[in-house]
C-alpha cells in the first residue's frame, strides 16, 4: 500500500538508549538541587512555574542530544527510556525533598536541644554541681550519682559501680534477653508495663537490666516518666498499629532494634555525650519515636520507599507554604500551609509541568524525517512556506488526494497583516529526492491578541515536482532535478481557472467542460493542420503552457502570420488575457486553429516537454535550397545536438536546458 506519511523505522542503538536514560537522569538530579532552593525561599508562584518548565526543557534537551547523535528512530523505545529517565529523576526529587524538610525540622529540634543542654549546665553549675552535660553519658551518670550520693551523705565512690553495672556483660545479657521477650508480645500490652495497676512502673523495671532495680530506676528515668512514656506510646501505636512492645516501649529507639545493635549501643555510652547520642548516633530512632523526623540522607531516603511514602502523606496533611509566603518548623507565620486535597493537586500540576516539556522537546526528533540514503536526519529547510488561510481539515483530505493541490491557495509572500494563515515547512534530503512536509495552522485569538499554531499534517510525502513547483511560486531557484509543473503560476491557479479549495482533477474536469483549457492559436507555417490530441507539441505551444518561460525570439526577416484584428495569441490563457492584441494590419489567410487540451496537472511531466526531446539545428536555407529551421518533432537530422541540462538548473528559457551553445541568430522560428 502507498504510504502517503513518512513512517520512523524503528532502528535505534541500545548504547545511545542506555546513555540518553543515564545523562538525563543525571542532569534532572542536578537541576533537582537548584529547582528546590528557589521554591523553598520564593513564594512567587510564577516564577516557580518558570522553573518547573527550565528543569522539564533542560532533561527535554539532553535527551533531544542523544537521540540525533545516536541516531535513534523509535519513537516507542524514546518514550520508554524518557518515562524511566524522568521516573528516577522525580523519586530523587522527592528523596531530595524529604532530605530537605527533615534537616529543616532537626535543625530546629536541635538548636532547641542545644539550647536546653545549655541552659541545665549553667544552672548546676550555679548550684556548685560539678557536672558537664558535654562528658561522655557514662561519666555523666557516675558524675550525677556521686553529686546525689554526697549530697545525702553517702560514699562517692559508689558512683564507679554505675558505670561498671550498665557496660557489664550481665546487663547486656539482660537486654537482649527482655529484647527477645518484648519483640514477640504486641504493642498494645504496653499498659501493663506503664504504670498500671496490674503491674505499674515496676513491671518494667525490675525486667531491665537483669533484675538491678537502681538500674532499672536509673534506666526508666532516662526514657521518661510514666505519663511521658504512655504518651509516646500512645503517638507510636497509633503510626505503627504492628509495632511490638519493644517498639512501643521506646527500647528500640533509646538501646537497640536487634540484639547486636543492643551490645553496639551500650558501648557507645562510654564514647558519646547526651547531644551526640540523641541528634546524631541514635538520632533517627529517637526523632521518629518522638514524632519528629530525623536527618536522613537521600540515598537512604531512597533506598526506603515506605518511609519516603510515609513523609510525603505527613508533609500533604500538614503543608508547608502558603500563597503568600513559604513555612517551616520555625515559622512563625500565621497563615494556614496548604495541605490535603489541594496540595495533591498543585503536586500533580508540578509533575505536568516539568515533564511535559521534556517530551515535547525529545519526542519530535525521533519522529522527524531520517533518510536513510544519506544516513542523516533530512534538513530542514529554512524558508518558511504560507499560504493564506483555509479549512484545515479540507486542505488535509485534499493534500492526501494530491498534495499538488496546496497550490490552488493563495502564497504568501510576506504574512503581514493577514491573522490566519498556514505554513508549509520542508524536510528534504541532500539531493531533494527525498521530500516531506510539514503544515501547521496559524489562527489569530483577537480576545487574547495571541497566535495559536496547531499542526495537521505531519511529514506528508511529497515529489520533486511538488519542490520545484513550491520553490517558483515563492521567488526561489529550484533545486536540481525538481522540474516545476508548468500548469502552476507563482500566485497558484489564476481565479477563473481554478476555484479556490478544489482539488486539482476537479478543477481540470470543470475547465474543459467550460472550455477554459482549449488554447487558440494560429499554426505554424510548416506544421500540420491538425495536431492529434495527446501528441507531443512543439517549442511554442510548450511556451505557451509554461507561465515561466519567456516568448522565443523572432526572426524578423522571416514572413508571421498576423493574428485577426482584435484578437489574440492565446485565448483563455493561465496569465488570464492575451498576450498580443492585433491591430490595424492587414489580415492574412486564417490558419485552422488545432483545439490543445492539456492533461490535467497532476499527469503533466515536465521533463517528458523540456528533458527527453532533443533540439535539432539544421543549417539555414542556402543556395542550394536546403530547408532551414528548427524542428522539436523530426525531420531532416543533421548532426543532432541534444541539451545537456546544466548543474543550476537555471541556464536557458527552457528549465533545466543549457541553450548557452546554441547560435540563436541562426535560427528561424516560422
Amino acid at each position: 500500500m502507498f504510504e502517503k506519511y513518512y513512517k520512523p523505522s524503528d532502528r535505534f542503538s541500545v548504547v545511545g538508549l542506555i546513555l540518553m536514560i543515564v545523562c538525563t537522569t543525571i542532569a534532572g538530579m542536578a537541576i533537582s538541587f537548584v529547582y528546590l532552593l528557589v521554591n523553598s525561599v520564593c513564594p512567587v508562584v510564577y516564577l516557580c512555574i518558570l522553573m518547573a518548565l527550565f528543569y522539564g526543557a533542560a532533561m527535554g534537551g539532553v535527551a533531544y542530544f542523544f537521540i540525533k547523535k545516536f541516531k535513534l528512530r523509535s519513537p516507542k523505545m524514546v518514550i520508554v527510556s524518557l518515562c524511566i529517565a524522568l521516573l528516577f529523576t522525580t523519586y530523587f526529587k522527592w528523596a531530595l525533598y524529604d532530605h530537605n524538610d527533615r534537616d529543616d525540622q532537626s535543625g530546629y529540634i536541635s538548636k532547641d536541644l542545644t539550647e536546653s543542654i545549655d541552659e541545665a549546665n549553667d544552672q548546676l553549675k550555679s548550684y556548685g554541681i560539678d557536672i558537664d552535660l558535654d562528658d561522655p553519658i557514662t561519666k555523666v551518670l557516675d558524675d550525677f550519682v556521686g553529686a546525689f550520693s554526697q549530697a545525702m551523705g553517702g560514699d562517692v565512690g559508689t558512683s564507679v559501680s554505675v558505670s561498671a553495672t550498665l557496660q557489664s556483660k550481665e546487663t547486656v545479657q539482660g537486654l537482649q534477653e527482655v529484647y527477645r521477650q518484648y519483640s514477640k508480645l504486641p504493642g498494645s500490652d504496653y499498659v501493663k508495663y506503664l504504670g498500671s495497676s496490674e503491674g505499674g512502673s515496676s513491671a518494667l523495671d525490675s525486667s531491665l537490666l537483669g533484675g538491678n532495680s537502681g538500674v532499672g530506676s536509673m534506666a526508666s528515668s532516662f526514657i521518661g516518666g510514666d505519663e511521658g512514656r504512655q504518651a509516646y506510646a500512645k503517638n507510636y501505636l497509633e503510626r505503627y498499629p504492628d509495632a511490638s512492645l519493644w517498639e512501643v516501649l521506646g527500647m528500640a529507639a533509646l538501646v537497640g532494634t536487634d540484639e547486636d545493635d543492643i551490645e553496639k549501643t551500650i558501648d557507645k555510652l562510654d564514647e558519646l555525650n547526651i547531644k551526640d547520642f540523641i541528634l546524631d548516633y541514635r538520632a533517627e530512632e529517637i526523632f521518629d519515636y518522638m514524632g519528629y523526623k530525623a536527618p536522613m540522607k537521600t540515598l537512604k531516603l531512597m533506598m526506603r520507599p515506605g518511609t519516603l511514602w510515609s513523609d510525603i502523606r505527613q508533609i500533604n496533611s500538614e503543608g508547608r507554604w502558603s500563597y503568600s509566603s513559604s513555612h517551616s518548623y520555625s515559622s512563625d507565620s500565621d497563615k494556614e500551609p496548604v495541605h490535603g486535597f489541594i496540595l495533591w493537586i498543585v503536586w500533580i500540576g508540578e509533575l505536568i509541568v516539568i515533564n511535559l516539556p521534556a517530551f515535547l522537546i525529545a519526542i519530535p526528533m525521533c519522529q522527524r524525517p531520517f533518510i536513510e540514503s544519506d544516513n542523516d536526519w533530512a534538513i530542514k529547510h529554512p524558508t518558511q512556506f504560507k499560504f493564506g488561510a483555509v479549512n484545515a481539515q479540507a486542505l488535509k483530505s485534499s493534500m492526501e488526494q494530491n498534495p499538488m493541490s496546496l497550490f490552488n491557495n493563495q502564497a504568501l509572500i510576506t504574512a503581514g497583516g493577514r491573522n490566519n494563515y498556514f505554513t508549509v515547512t520542508l524536510f528534504h534530503s541532500r539531493s531533494f529526492m527525498e521530500n516531506y512536509v510539514l503544515v501547521d495552522n496559524t489562527t489569530y485569538d483577537a480576545r487574547r491578541k495571541t497566535y495559536n499554531h496547531k499542526n495537521f499534517i505531519n511529514y506528508m510525502i511529497v515529489d520533486t515536482t511538488f519542490v520545484g513547483t513550491l520553490f517558483n511560486i515563492f521567488g526561489l531557484n529550484p533545486p536540481v532535478g525538481c522540474h516545476p509543473d508548468p500548469m502552476y503560476t507563482p500566485g497558484g491557479y489564476s481565479s477563473g481557472y481554478v476555484p479556490q479549495g478544489s482539488s486539482v482533477s476537479e478543477a481540470n474536469k470543470a475547465a474543459e467542460a467550460a472550455g477554459g483549457l482549449q488554447y487558440q492559436r494560429p499554426a505554424p507555417q510548416g506544421m500540420p493542420q491538425g495536431m492529434p490530441q495527446g501528441m507531443p507539441m512543439q517549442q511554442p505551444y510548450a511556451q505557451a503552457l509554461n507561465p515561466f518561460a519567456p516568448p522565443p525570439q523572432q526572426n524578423n526577416a522571416a514572413p508571421q502570420a498576423a493574428p485577426a484584428q482584435g484578437g489574440s495569441l492565446l485565448n483563455g490563457s493561465l496569465l488570464g488575457g492575451s498576450l498580443m492584441n492585433g491591430g490595424a494590419q492587414p489580415q492574412q489567410p486564417a490558419q485552422p486553429a488545432p483545439n490543445v487540451i492539456p492533461q490535467p496537472a497532476q499527469n503533466i511531466d515536465a521533463d517528458s516537454i523540456f528533458g527527453e526531446q532533443p533540439i535539432i539545428q539544421k543549417p539555414k536555407e542556402d543556395a542550394q535550397g536546403g530547408q532551414g529551421g528548427m524542428s522539436l518533432l523530426g525531420g531532416h537530422k543533421d548532426e543532432p545536438k541534444p541539451l545537456i541540462p546544466d548543474a543550476s538548473g537555471t541556464s536557458g528559457f527552457m528549465d533545466g536546458l543549457d541553450t548557452s551553445h546554441l547560435d540563436l541568430d541562426h535560427f528561424d522560428f516560422k
